[in-house]
């Protein structure tokens, strides 16, 4: 019978890790030695979720590594005020679009760690939706001229963009072709018009200008320049 799965990450030093995690509320369940005053694996608790730590892992200068740890939990702000001048973090407080409000930190090994707590619908997009055939001619895939590429889609009553590979984000209305991408930071987006379909959409953010025109059949690619 199927139990549960618990993730295991290789790091340059168990105990180090240990120590880390714990300061963030993590609580330790098991230990072994390493016969040289260290620590060989651990595993340790966050509420019902599990993870081990092992010896023989490497460090890694990459910005996002191999695997992440995803942490359900309640009141992040609050973490995040308590933690935030004690960790490294990737990204502040932030709804996404799939319901969840999030902090993502950066662990001593290089790992991501994404605390989520789960946000009501009304939080999440506070305009009303309308209908899907409404929003149709916006529908579609875009490409820059530097290749960059994003997917607009709909999802009940309401505009969806994926920059490329990217979390989605809802695109708040905010005037006659015009939208807010409901992002940590501050962007806009305006769609020009035709005589069917939109043929295009400017994004604008930090005084910066990328144009993507709509194309068919495209095949989505890495787009992390565009937000």
């Amino acid at each position: 019978m199927q139990k549960k799965v618990v993730p295991m990450f290789h790091v340059p030093e168990v105990r180090r890790t240990v120590d880390w995690y714990r300061d963030l509320g993590f609580t330790v369940t098991v230990t072994y030695d390493d016969a040289a005053g260290g620590l060989s694996f651990a595993m340790m608790s966050f509420g019902t979720g599990e993870v081990m730590f092992s010896s023989g892992g490497r460090l890694s200068a990459s910005h996002r590594r191999e695997v992440d740890l995803y942490v359900y939990t309640e009141d992040v702000d609050g973490l995040y005020d308590r933690i935030k001048d004690r960790v490294e973090i990737v990204e502040g407080p932030h709804n996404m679009f799939y319901g969840m409000r999030e902090v993502i930190v950066r662990d001593l090994n290089g790992f991501w760690i994404t605390f989520g707590q789960q946000v009501e619908t009304d939080v999440l997009t506070p305009w009303p939706p309308v209908d899907s055939e409404l929003l149709r001619p916006y529908a579609g895939k875009y490409q820059s001229d530097a290749g960059l590429a994003v997917l607009i889609t709909i999802h009940e009553g309401r505009l969806l963009a994926f920059p490329d590979d990217a979390p989605g984000v809802f695109l708040r209305p905010t005037g006659e072709n015009a939208f807010t991408p409901m992002m940590s930071e501050v962007a806009r987006v305006v769609f020009e018009s035709g005589t069917g379909p939109m043929t295009a959409l400017i994004f604008e953010q930090a005084g910066k200008t990328m144009r993507f025109a709509r194309v068919a059949g495209l095949t989505r690619s890495r787009a992390d320049d565009v937000t």
